[in-house]
């Protein structure tokens, strides 16, 4: 088959492909499609003031702001942790501003603690007596029925001869009962006084809110990843530890006071 008659095969389409050619190959490359972008009538809240972002427009400040990428991170659940106890000097400065901004503790709390102060007091005296060594007791007994057996005492006879280890027992459930009744005089005056407690930590919160809110624009403004400043971090470990409950077991019901 001379080179014309291959050509006019061509051309009719009567050409075949050899039997032991490879298929063609194709190969596709897919892109990530982009996000679909948000409707341009998706509200922001710098832009109410101004409109809605589908009307035309100059948009405000904060608008703008908004508009732009900032970091934000939330605090974790124990971003506290890490945080210091305020020192007495501190606290006593913490006091004074939330003075400042209006905080008033109540006035009648004071006086129902200090009446609760007299029988704990009490107790406590009892329990520190009953503490001693019970040996002079016995020692008293003992020389008691002596001087009752030589003038002719006969109830001397009906009575019980404690020993020392009596003596010693009678000691202990003595300071037992006298700690279960100052348990109760403290468990009453932190009923008395765990609500006054809170109202201050609601306080100090607030207050730490008032100076967040205070130092967070600049940091919005530049773009920084905004940290609350040291005496935030402080007061708001203030407003924890007067939350938590750990002067619950402070003793005396007055020294809850101090922290009113």
């Amino acid at each position: 088959m001379n080179v014309l008659e291959k050509l006019d095969r061509l051309l009719n389409g009567q050409a075949t492909a050899p039997q032991n050619a490879a298929k063609p190959t194709r190969t596709v490359v897919e892109y990530p499609q982009p996000n679909p972008s948000p409707s341009p009538s998706t509200p922001y809240r710098g832009a109410t003031r101004a409109g809605s972002l589908d009307k035309r427009g100059p948009l405000s400040a904060e608008a703008k702001r908004e508009l732009t990428a900032k970091i934000r991170p939330a605090l974790p659940p124990d971003a506290l942790s890490a945080v210091p106890f305020p020192s007495p000097t501190q606290q006593a400065a913490f006091d004074a501003y939330l003075l400042e901004r209006g905080y008033e503790p109540q006035k009648t709390v004071a006086a129902e603690l200090a009446k609760l102060d007299a029988p704990w007091i009490r107790l406590q005296e009892a329990i520190g007596e009953a503490a001693k060594s019970q040996g002079d007791a016995y020692h008293r007994h003992m020389e008691d029925i002596a001087r009752r057996t030589a003038a002719g005492d006969e109830t001397v006879k009906r009575e019980d001869s404690w020993s020392r280890s009596d003596w010693d027992a009678d000691a202990r459930e003595r300071i037992a009962a006298f700690k279960v009744e100052c348990k109760r005089i403290e468990a009453q005056a932190w009923q008395i006084a765990e609500p006054a407690l809170l109202a201050k930590a609601d306080a100090a919160d607030a207050a730490a809110d008032e100076l967040e809110n205070e130092t967070r624009p600049r940091f919005e403004q530049f773009a920084i990843p905004y940290r609350p400043p040291a005496y935030v971090l402080l007061l708001r470990k203030y407003a924890q530890t007067l939350r938590d409950g750990s002067r619950r077991n402070v003793g005396q019901p007055s020294a809850l006071i101090e922290n009113l």
